[in-house]
């Protein structure tokens, strides 16, 4: 059952972040437990990282963005209440996961309604390639072909995957990736560089065509 429309937060202030970490670790378990009133408790907890992430995802879409900030934010509270996140890394990382679907979910219903074809938007996600050691490009296919590298990276490697969903889809920086995963930011730093280069590594192989950047991009 979807929950209800998720309530405003009140931008609560703690003493310090594992007061917070232990709050949200709290609340997690009580969702798991099946305690669906956690779930808007959690929300006004997480509100301003999703609300962040979602608003950096969107902005690569530029004038072509398939889906606004808010309603994007509303449609992950609604798919939240499917899941009972296992810990902080599982909730941010699926959370990151489910927005970038919603948006090549919106952009392919709007190229639809618009019946004028596929676009260079790659069904409706932009993503920086420069990050990964490419020139910017376009291709139609190109971001649907990243969702699935991430995916079968998340088999391999999944903090690594987990990392590089926050950060190249999430658009969040390394210390707040650490916050979210709970680890430290040496860690996020070489999960990162390792995620980067074995996407470069698919992407390539995938994607012939696709002209390297200088590979010496900072973290």
């Amino acid at each position: 059952m979807a929950p209800d429309e998720p309530i405003p937060p009140a931008d609560p202030t703690f003493r310090s972040p594992s007061e917070r970490h232990q709050i949200i670790d709290g609340l997690l378990q009580r969702r798991q437990r099946g305690d669906l009133s956690a779930l808007r408790e959690l929300w006004d907890q997480i509100y301003a990282e999703v609300h962040r992430m979602a608003r950096h995802r969107l902005r690569s879409e530029g004038a072509n963005r398939p889906i606004d900030t808010t309603v994007l934010v509303h449609e992950l509270y609604l798919k939240a209440g499917d899941v009972a996140f296992e810990n902080r890394a599982h909730l941010f990382g699926s959370l990151v996961r489910m927005m970038g679907q919603v948006i090549i979910d919106a952009g392919r219903r709007a190229q639809l309604e618009r019946r004028t074809g596929i676009t260079a938007s790659g069904g409706g996600i932009q993503l920086d390639l420069v990050q990964l050691g490419f020139e910017r490009t376009a291709s139609p296919d190109l971001g649907a072909s990243i969702i699935e590298a991430l995916d079968r990276l998340d088999a391999l490697a999944p903090r690594a995957a987990s990392v590089a969903w926050l950060r190249f889809v999430g658009g969040l920086e390394l210390d707040e990736a650490a916050t979210c995963l709970g680890v430290s930011r040496r860690t996020v730093v070489n999960d990162w560089m390792f995620a980067r280069a074995w996407l470069h590594r698919e992407l390539s192989a995938q994607w012939p065509d696709l002209v390297p950047s200088d590979p010496k991009v900072a973290p």
